[in-house]
């Protein structure tokens, strides 16, 4: 069955076949979700945004919503533990998956709950922030998620409280998951100066197409800092298309490290607003694109006060016939003086094969800003692996040593230990080179 048909989409035939009791406000916010995707549609080649995506598949068949808990995949198991000192939440198919929950203890002031159990007690914080921001006339996959998540995450910390051990989220697909479609979703509120960090990863079996939307969104207040690791390790026939958006306070500050690794089609979203004056944003991120996988990040960022500071720094490797994009907007609004923003984009191709697509844009409408933005793609130097060819190391382990000397400034931003090893034994996996260069790393 086609996706969409002439007259209503499948999605919509879905959404009104749903009987569910949640709160009227909810409801609201559902039906507008389906009602911006019905005016989207799904993405085509004549929206700019999303004009270098192959849907393959999820273009040719109907991905319905999972509707039950399935079980972890062995396989996976251990990801759903990765960060062993942490509070956490694992979610299966985008349904909580109560055995593996781990949030006693959690100090006074911070909420850390499943999005069905905050809805019974946290309705005014949600009715007052969830689906207030993420942003839906330009994302037909962020409109799916708010008409259809079924659960989610909840993460609210007090003012003034700074967290010394992470909040884990984990996102599996199951066996079960084939043709199905999940659509998890978060809501982050760190209170005036609170500081904490949240680990948020989607993992999922290979061999079996399947479709994950998640969207996250974050609301920092005055001079609150969230760090947030967005880890994407999908399976190698998933489709993952996903959302990030976060509304900064004054002095309020983010570090979003994106890691992409997964998936046939990997694309998140990032929209960041410097709504107050003096907040700070950093984004950076690693993707790393094999044979067949298709890798994407859009970032917007808006300057939309003075004296607001942001920094981006993505890179990618690309080997096969691999194919990336980086599609970074700086937005300076009209009164922002004082602006500092600075965005670069870094490829590596380790194959002919390998295609990408960089376009780092400045839109500015103020007149005292420091604003720059940069973009490389290239191939291993050759001088380089002359050079380490000349001292007797085989062609495949320079490679990967100059690979990983490419990649390694991406692991040092991740603020949580076990986490940036876990990337690090990914990056190995990746790169050319022998096991014996790989453990010297």
């Amino acid at each position: 069955m086609s996706a969409v048909v002439e007259s209503t989409s499948v999605y919509l035939q879905d959404f009104r076949s749903r009987s569910v009791d949640e709160p009227a406000w909810l409801a609201e916010r559902r039906e507008a979700g389906i009602q911006a995707f019905e005016a989207l549609g799904l993405p085509h080649r004549r929206m700019e945004a999303w004009r270098n995506l192959k849907l393959g598949l999820l273009g040719q068949e109907h991905f319905a919503a999972a509707d039950a808990l399935g079980a972890v995949p062995m396989a996976l198991a251990p990801t759903a533990a990765l960060v062993p000192e942490a509070w956490r939440l694992v979610f299966v198919d985008g349904h909580l998956s109560p055995g593996h929950a781990a949030v006693d203890a959690l100090p006074k002031g911070v909420t850390v709950r499943p999005l069905r159990e905050a809805l019974a007690q946290d309705a005014e914080l949600l009715e007052t922030h969830l689906g207030r921001h993420a942003e839906l006339d330009a994302h037909p996959f962020a409109a799916l998620n708010s008409a259809f998540w079924a659960d989610g995450a909840l993460i609210d910390v007090a003012p003034g409280t700074v967290l010394d051990a992470p909040v884990v989220l984990v996102f599996l697909s199951s066996e079960s998951s084939a043709h199905r479609a999940s659509y998890p979703r978060v809501l982050v509120r760190a209170g005036e100066s609170a500081e904490f960090r949240i680990a948020q990863i989607h993992a999922g079996p290979d061999n079996l197409p399947y479709f994950v939307a998640p969207v996250t969104e974050i609301v920092a207040e005055a001079n609150s800092s969230v760090q947030l690791h967005h880890v994407q390790e999908e399976g190698d026939s998933a489709y993952h298309l996903g959302l990030v958006h976060a509304d900064l306070a004054r002095d309020a500050r983010l570090h979003l490290h994106g890691f992409n690794d997964g998936g046939k089609v990997g694309r998140t979203d990032i929209y960041v607003n410097l709504a107050g004056e003096g907040a700070d944003a950093r984004l950076d991120g690693l993707y790393l694109v094999g044979d067949g996988q298709y890798a994407d990040y859009h970032t917007w960022v808006r300057h939309q006060s003075g004296h607001c500071t942001s920094q981006q720094l993505f890179k990618g490797v690309l080997s096969g016939k691999a194919e990336s994009v980086f599609d970074g907007l700086i937005h300076v609004h009209k009164g922002a003086q004082k602006t500092d923003s600075q965005q670069q984009n870094r490829n590596l191709l380790l194959s002919p094969r390998a295609l990408t697509h960089s376009n780092p844009r400045l839109e500015i409408y103020a007149d005292d800003v420091k604003c720059a933005h940069g973009s490389t793609v290239g191939e291993l130097d050759r001088d380089a692996l002359f050079y380490l060819r000349s001292r007797g190391v085989g062609e495949n382990d320079a490679r990967g040593l100059l690979t990983f000397a490419f990649a390694n400034e991406m692991l040092q931003p991740i603020g949580i230990e076990a986490l940036r090893d876990h990337v690090g034994q990914r990056l190995a996996a990746f790169m050319p080179g022998d096991a014996t260069v790989k453990e010297l790393l």
